[in-house]
């Protein structure tokens, strides 16, 4: 039996001399697949190549569609036929391309392409293109009637992936949801996006980015074929699919994280994170599913041992609670709701006072006490956090000259500073002003920089940091030991303190290995002329244990909570704790 390319050879041979000659256009057929073999080419697409005959035709071209066109428009190309072809419920596409002839030259070409099954169940593109004007080509404000109705018929999906357009979702899913006969079961919306995309793209350049946008997209509409999926925007995917089973859309999900992590080409291998929703009323309103499945996905953006999460009651309590931090964080610290307290620093040899950490609490007259953790990791999302930083450098220095005027004893106080500090004011200069304002010195004040938000290479922090030691500040290196630590953070900045995340001791209770650890890490530090403090102290255990290994601070609430000046120096004189002796 003869194959569909010998029957295309013959089909091209039959009558030729019927074929019109000359004019600017012909007609060709190929499979739908992968391999886009071309069955038939008649002579106009033959003299169009400016090839001799079908079998040079087909040696120049690979025999394919994709060697019939040029380049560097394939990609784009490709994308915009599936878009019109694969997902919507159109079969025709419309596409500009160029091509180039066996001697170099290029031409541009309108396509005009149908879809159609055959008895078999293959599929084949039955393909009508044209040679037009460069200018025409370019100018795509001049379109024809026939690219004028295309268009517009195909307005309902992504050029790049070929999914359906946020719009086109919107309805679509309306559709499905208004007739419960036919699509019954809780509704899943699930807001997919890779971390980080801007990073790869500048890594691996745009070009790598679509094509890793068009494998999510194919990944996605293979796991979810039931379903409607859709690209709203850069990495940001949308699909809607109908369960009777909710664990079913978590395996669902799993499975696309797999597919995407195990993909042949390295570059591709990316993790993603997922938001879900479920939609219990066919009749609420689609964009807030949508909202919803989105904010459960931003709720782990920084969370690397969670790859989805689900839109529930907890946390439209914690985004309750976020949107209230952004909204009220001015108001805040205006009016004071916003306090500075203080935990008292010990020296271990001696066991009196040698400093405060200055750690901030919310005391809202509306939904009560927020801790750090209801609402620093917020701000630093929205970029606000500089806005309380400022705060507590101003209240630390006030609270100096308070101190001062009542002839009370005073050892230096630590500021917390987060990375963004850096990047969104002017550390230095905000400091400098401020206690020269209230005529701090600078032996009074220590910065601590969290290590996570450090690395080796990063030279402008460097030289921030350098800004503020070489001005007499001292530098401390705060939560070593919470994540993954980088020594060599130790030997390309220039600090004075190591502090030694509470887990250590934490730890210590529980690990008889703890102490060897602490022991090394607190030796290494003082060789490297750091003095180390750990925190976390909470029993005379922890307090002996510091001392026996040559820890030079330490801080816990053995010692004292954190509280305002006032509470806590009082606590501290009910304790028989003394002061350090200093020229401050």
């Amino acid at each position: 039996m003869a194959s569909d390319i010998e029957k295309g050879i013959a089909m091209a041979d039959y009558k030729k001399e019927l074929y019109p000659r000359g004019v600017p256009g012909g007609f060709f057929i190929y499979e739908a697949n992968e391999e886009e073999n071309i069955l038939f080419a008649d002579q106009n697409i033959i003299a169009m190549y400016e090839c001799d005959s079908l079998e040079d035709f087909r040696e120049y071209t690979g025999n394919t569609f994709s060697g019939m066109v040029f380049e560097e428009d394939l990609h784009k190309i490709q994308n915009e036929i599936t878009a019109q072809t694969m997902f919507g419920e159109k079969r025709h596409d419309y596409v500009r391309y160029r091509i180039q002839t066996k001697s170099g030259k290029i031409r541009y070409i309108e396509d005009f392409g149908h879809l159609l099954h055959g008895e078999s169940g293959n599929k084949f593109f039955y393909v009508f293109i044209v040679d037009v004007d460069r200018d025409e080509y370019l100018n795509r404000a001049k379109n024809s009637f026939a690219e004028a109705e295309i268009l517009s018929m195909n307005q309902e999906t992504d050029s790049l992936t070929g999914l359906f357009n946020m719009s086109f979702f919107y309805q679509s899913v309306q559709q499905k949801l208004a007739n419960p006969e036919t699509y019954r079961g809780t509704a899943a919306f699930i807001h997919f996006d890779i971390p980080n995309f801007k990073l790869y793209n500048e890594r691996h350049g745009f070009r790598l980015g679509d094509e890793l946008l068009c494998e999510v997209a194919k990944t996605l509409h293979e796991v979810f074929a039931d379903g409607i999926v859709s690209r709203f925007s850069d990495d940001h995917f949308v699909v809607c699919y109908k369960t009777e089973e909710k664990d079913d859309v978590l395996i669902r999900v799993d499975k696309c994280f797999k597919k995407i992590l195990k993909h042949p080409d390295a570059s591709k291998r990316v993790r993603m994170k997922a938001g879900i929703y479920y939609m219990e009323d066919n009749y609420a309103e689609i964009g807030l599913a949508c909202d919803h499945a989105r904010l459960a996905c931003n709720s782990i953006k920084a969370r690397h041992d969670i790859n989805f999460s689900i839109y529930d009651e907890m946390l439209r309590e914690k985004l309750r609670k976020q949107q209230y931090v952004v909204d009220h964080i001015d108001e805040a610290i205006k009016k004071e709701y916003i306090h500075v307290y203080y935990q008292p620093v010990i020296r271990c040899a001696t066991g009196e006072i040698c400093g405060y950490e200055a750690l901030v609490r919310w005391i809202d007259p509306t939904v009560g006490f927020l801790s750090p953790g209801d609402f620093i990791e917020t701000l630093e999302q929205f970029h606000l956090i500089h806005l309380v930083d400022s705060f507590v450098i101003d209240r630390v220095c006030k609270d100096y000259q308070r101190l001062k005027l009542r002839g009370e004893p005073l050892v230096p106080v630590s500021i917390n500073l987060s990375r963004l500090d850096f990047e969104l004011m002017d550390v230095f200069d905000s400091i400098e002003l401020t206690r020269q304002v209230y005529g701090v010195p600078t032996e009074y004040l220590d910065i601590e920089v969290t290590e996570s938000a450090l690395t080796d290479t990063d030279d402008f922090l460097k030289n921030e940091c350098n800004r503020l030691r070489d001005a007499g500040y001292k530098l401390w290196l705060d939560d070593f030991g919470s994540g993954y630590s980088s020594l060599n953070v130790l030997t390309e900045y220039e600090f004075d303190v190591l502090k030694l995340d509470m887990v250590f001791l934490r730890s210590y209770d529980k690990n008889e290995k703890t102490d060897i650890l602490m022991t090394y890490i607190v030796e290494g530090a003082r060789n490297l002329g750091l003095e180390p403090l750990t925190e976390g102290v909470e029993t005379v255990e922890h307090y002996d244990f510091l001392r026996s290994i040559g820890c030079v601070r330490c801080q816990g609430y053995y010692f004292g909570k954190p509280q305002p000046m006032d509470d806590t120096r009082q606590e501290s004189y009910d304790k028989g704790l003394k002061w350090e002796q200093t020229d401050l």
